[in-house]
């Protein structure tokens, strides 16, 4: 079952980021990108499935977003 999470990734700076956050997540099978805001230096996703989720945490620390995820409300 999907899910809607976000992630805080503290080193988003720029609409560059967001570009290269988006580019790099569009690659993952089960992810959905809804958002990036720069401003709160948030990444909002859905994601198909916790394996989902795991490989889209260890890509944007790869990329240089390492951050945490929290459940967003439905």
């Amino acid at each position: 079952m999907a899910k809607r999470v976000q992630i805080h990734a503290p080193d988003i700076s720029c609409n560059h980021c967001a570009m290269t956050i988006r580019r790099e997540l569009a690659s993952i099978d089960g992810v959905q990108i809804l958002d990036v805001d720069v401003p709160e230096k948030r990444v909002h996703l859905q994601v198909n499935d916790d394996d989902a989720l795991s490989k889209a945490m260890a890509l944007l620390e790869e990329i240089g977003y390492p951050g945490h995820a929290e459940p967003l409300a439905e």
